[in-house]
């Protein structure tokens, strides 16, 4: 059974942990080795201690333990942090270790977080992707439409960028 919750600052390292895991493997190849490196379980579980401290209810981690209750996902969202007309909420991190995709751990992170952004009264919602990533075919299969682009950098590399987006937050039952 997948269950999904509220991160909680003892989780900081777990989260840490899928986010530098999932992040090496989805992009390997793609942003340059060095950069890839620099990132660290170490760093990010202080980053995400941060995070978490931050949050509150009505901004929460949610993270998806598998049957074992071992964190395998997770998922954070809020206010947009680039102007897309129409689209006020953004989902910025949603991340599943490679061995737990399309096991319906990312669906239902995505769900949970979008009924939380729908019930906290956002209208429209929107995800930054790469487009190398192959997770654009699962933001499609959600109903996602291309609403933007853009070209960032990563080290040496300009890599595209693509947002999709819901004019309507979905919301789940």
């Amino acid at each position: 059974m997948l269950t999904i919750r509220s991160a909680e600052i003892e989780d900081a390292a777990h989260i840490a942990n899928v986010h530098v895991k999932t992040w090496r493997a989805t992009y390997a190849g793609i942003i340059p080795k060095a950069k890839l490196n620099q990132v660290t379980s170490e760093s990010r579980a202080i980053t995400w201690a941060r995070i978490i401290e931050r949050s509150g209810e009505d901004t929460p981690i949610l993270v998806s333990e598998n049957e074992d209750g071992e964190i395998v996902g997770f998922v954070s969202g809020g206010s947009i942090r680039s102007v897309i007309p129409g689209h006020e909420a953004e989902i910025s991190s949603l991340y599943i270790l490679p061995g737990f995709q399309k096991g319906g751990h990312g669906r239902r992170l995505f769900m949970a977080e979008s009924n939380r952004l729908s019930e906290s009264g956002f209208e429209g919602l929107a995800v930054w992707v790469l487009k190398t990533n192959p997770a654009t075919e699962f933001y499609k299969h959600l109903g996602g439409s291309l609403v933007s682009s853009r070209t960032i950098r990563y080290g040496s590399v300009d890599l595209d960028e693509l947002a999709y987006g819901w004019a309507d937050i979905p919301s789940y039952g």
